[in-house]
């Protein structure tokens, strides 16, 4: 493949730089002891499970504008104690707020993902779009230390439109003036990172670190960021 000439490096952030699986399951353990609810929750792995089931499940529906950030917020947690037989709707504020406040804290980043922003750094404008709350989000990208790499911060709530609408990748885009030839979505949601990408005709670089079998072809699929080094 000819190697394009690009300026702007659009990245997602969870699940692709910040660890969202590693950094949520530490958060919900934490629930358990702060809250000692352990007694009626006898497997946290179970635990964790479920609250990512109803997490998804209501992100989705966040996505197609069927509810609004804060009954995301609250409806994850109380549909989670619901199934351990726990029915405090004071509780549920409070292990939601709980959350909010530690999850974004958490340290954890995918592999290499310090090393290959310093080394992108140097060369593009990066920035992050993301289907988060910008609050949350630039909570993030500062505890974990990858702030000082990114220009701009766009997120649905600020922006008004979701991935893998074009318009928040429009809106992006011409925010900075850029050409779209010049421009690369990197993502590992097939349909929200990399179909969004292509709705608005920009590459698109798919991080696919499980090898699964994507949907759609992307302009270039990696399993390590450090493979941003081939192309880039």
């Amino acid at each position: 493949m000819l190697q394009k000439s690009y300026k702007y490096i659009f990245f997602d952030l969870d699940r692709t730089l910040w660890d969202f699986a590693n950094n949520s399951s530490e958060a919900l353990k934490d629930i358990l002891k702060e809250f000692n609810i352990s007694m009626y929750v006898p497997d946290a792995e179970e635990f964790i499970e479920k609250y990512n089931l109803y997490n998804d499940r209501l992100w989705d529906k966040y996505r197609e504008g069927k509810i609004r950030k804060p009954i995301l917020r609250q409806e994850r947690f109380r549909l989670l104690l619901k199934d351990y037989g726990i029915h405090d709707k004071n509780l549920v504020e409070e292990i939601s707020c709980f959350y909010l406040n530690t999850c974004p804290v958490k340290p954890f980043l995918i592999k290499d993902s310090k090393e290959i922003l310093g080394y992108l750094y140097t060369k593009y404008k990066l920035y992050i779009i993301s289907n988060g709350f910008y609050d949350v989000q630039l909570t993030k990208l500062i505890s974990s230390g990858i702030s000082k790499y990114f220009t701009k911060l766009f997120t649905s709530d600020r922006i008004g439109y979701a991935k893998p609408n074009a318009k928040i990748f429009e809106y992006a885009i011409r925010s900075e003036n850029a050409k779209k030839s010049e421009c690369l979505m990197v993502g590992d949601d097939i349909a929200n990172d990399i179909q969004g990408a292509k709705n608005v005709n920009i590459d698109q670089v798919f991080f696919n670190p499980d090898n699964i079998k994507p949907a759609i072809e992307s302009t270039y699929t990696i399993a390590d960021l450090s493979e941003l080094r081939k192309f880039l």
